[in-house]
């Protein structure tokens, strides 16, 4: 074979030997709080040419009263350490969790050792062995990682105890799975913020640069690695999480590779707005019942695919319509959408909750009320059941060429309470994400409290960050000065900063003493107001992308707009 041929998911994997014995060597056992946490080391795959086999570390942890147990397989992001409070969250709810690493090599503690033959497989060495396929997808860091994967799937397959096997993968864990369940028997796959399409890095999807010319590299790729073009081979239920605005990966696109997923599977996809890149509760929510039904074999309703369609009514009005599973319970349904932003990280998503009047049995419309300048819309549907399900659907892209009776002109108003939790996420810099995908706790999520009066504002601690100041509904006309209302119930600073750039690598600051009590303040600040930390002065607001708002306590911020 030659080492420049085009592999497929067929071709690559079809003379894997994963029969070899694992040959489990324990390296320490501890008990505490009724669980058992086991490190260990088991073997993989023979690497050839006389280098022997990969030696994998993984840790098995469990619960130490159950004789019979599903188990959970998780991958973490390539290069974290295994994420505790993760795996405590499944251990005691009763599963097994088996943390498996494949990034290899590291300074301290136990990992994965690769044979030098395969030292690309070490993530902080991979080099172009994870983004590129100088050769053939074997020569590739995605190919031992399966293989680790593999490998650590026979461990648990073996295993007594384990009654049955569902894998989450975080990031390029995810991608990972999407190499593994083809060829196993999993009983369920969830991947979080993973949908392949690595090949596209770079490239927009709803921009037309999606037709630029991919060379022959690129195709290999996208034949032997990409995850899109496992994804028909999965028939196991999948379940795809996916956070909006997230830097690491294109989410864009995980819609493409949701529907190329194997008819036959059971699926489900959830995004994940307003958390900066993070997922939040009703994610894990969604995750927790679907382990429920495919490893404990309960009874849960699970949405099929929902669909979403935009028109215009009688009266000319822009009107999206999402068609939801009919033998569900709706609880809630909506849609989010956003404006003429071209950059994936740096949109800001609308959320419009439908009324109980516009549903329809399973069918709710809700009116798009867009700003009477836009061009193109992205939009797409959201549902929660009774059970507390969420589902969404497709990013539908819409191409503005009229105008509508509902559109809106341009505001000066960036944020007020009628907002409700429009227009902020949460500060990702700012948190202590679980597992790097994860949002932890109540202040790990935009908050709504009431201050002087009643009136509620949104809690800047421990960080906010709006895109509508760069989205062109709410673009600061020139000359104008930005203004917004605080309170604290107790003494505190509030930093603001405004980033020019998507990367927000350069910030504009300034920082203001909000009083405890009394009545809301007023604050009206000019953009050389605003200063890097060498001294550069803000020339414009006009250029800003995003501002962020700071603060130790939970000061409260409102009426924020350009005057």
């Amino acid at each position: 074979m030659s080492a420049l041929a085009i592999l497929t998911p067929i071709t690559l994997w079809q003379d894997f030997d994963d029969s070899l014995p694992s040959n489990e060597e324990p390296i320490s056992e501890r008990r505490e709080d009724g669980i058992v946490w086991r490190d260990l080391y088991l073997y993989g795959r023979n690497v050839g040419s006389g280098a022997g086999r990969v030696k994998i570390y993984a840790s098995y942890v469990y619960p130490e009263d159950k004789e019979s147990f599903p188990t959970v397989m998780i991958l973490f992001e390539a290069g974290l350490l295994f994420d505790k409070r993760l795996v405590l969250r499944y251990v005691k709810n009763g599963y097994g969790v088996l943390c498996v690493d494949y990034s290899g090599e590291r300074p301290d503690g136990y990992y994965t050792v690769y044979p030098k033959i395969v030292d690309y497989a070490n993530f902080a060495r991979a080099g172009r062995h994870i983004d590129h396929c100088d050769q053939s997808a074997k020569e590739t860091s995605w190919y031992e990682w399966a293989s680790v994967a593999r490998y650590a799937f026979n461990y648990l397959h073996r295993r007594p105890e384990v009654s049955a096997i569902g894998a989450i993968g975080l990031r390029t864990g995810g991608e990972i799975l999407f190499k593994l369940a083809p060829y196993v028997p999993l009983s369920c796959m969830i991947s979080v913020c993973a949908a392949g399409w690595l090949a596209y890095r770079g490239i927009a999807k709803f921009t037309g640069d999606e037709k630029r010319i991919l060379d022959e590299e690129r195709h290999r790729f996208i034949a032997g690695i990409d995850s899109q073009t496992y994804a028909p081979l999965v028939k196991c239920p999948v379940l795809l999480v996916s956070a909006i605005n997230d830097r690491k990966y294109n989410f864009d696109r995980v819609f493409d590779t949701f529907r190329q997923i194997n008819p036959e599977a059971e699926k489900a996809l959830l995004f994940s707005a307003h958390g900066s890149g993070l997922v939040g509760e009703h994610s894990l929510k969604d995750i927790d019942l679907f382990l429920d039904k495919y490893l404990r074999g309960r009874t849960v309703f699970l949405t099929k695919p929902i669909s979403v369609a935009v028109g215009e009514d009688a009266e000319g009005n822009l009107v999206v319509t999402g068609t939801f599973d009919a033998t569900g319970e709706i609880k809630e349904f909506g849609i989010f959408y956003t404006e003429d932003v071209v950059s994936s990280t740096t949109r800001d998503w609308t959320r419009i909750l439908g009324r109980p009047e516009d549903l329809d049995g399973n069918v709710g419309k809700v009116p798009l009320s867009l700003y009477n300048g836009t061009s193109k819309a992205l939009v797409y549907a959201f549902v929660c059941y009774s059970n507390s399900f969420s589902a969404t659907s497709k990013i539908l892209e819409i191409n503005v060429n009229k105008k509508y009776h509902n559109a809106c002109p341009r505001s000066r108003v960036i944020y007020s309470e009628q907002d409700e939790f429009n227009g902020f996420s949460i500060f990702r810099r700012r948190m202590a994400a679980v597992a790097d995908c994860f949002s932890e706790g109540a202040r790990a999520s935009v908050r709504r409290l009431p201050g002087f009066g009643g009136i509620k504002g949104l809690a800047a601690a421990p960080g906010l960050i709006s895109y509508r100041v760069g989205d062109p509904r709410f673009k600061a006309p020139e000359g104008t000065s930005f203004c917004l209302d605080a309170y604290s119930a107790v003494p505190a600073k509030l930093r603001i900063t405004f980033y020019c750039d998507e990367e927000e690598k350069v910030g504009y600051s300034t920082e203001v003493n909000v009083p405890a009590g009394g009545t809301w303040s007023c604050y009206l600040f000019d953009p050389d107001d605003f200063k890097t930390q060498a001294g550069a002065v803000l020339e414009s607001f006009s250029e800003v992308v995003s501002v962020v708002f700071v603060s130790e306590e939970d000061v409260l911020i409102n009426n924020v707009l350009w005057i």
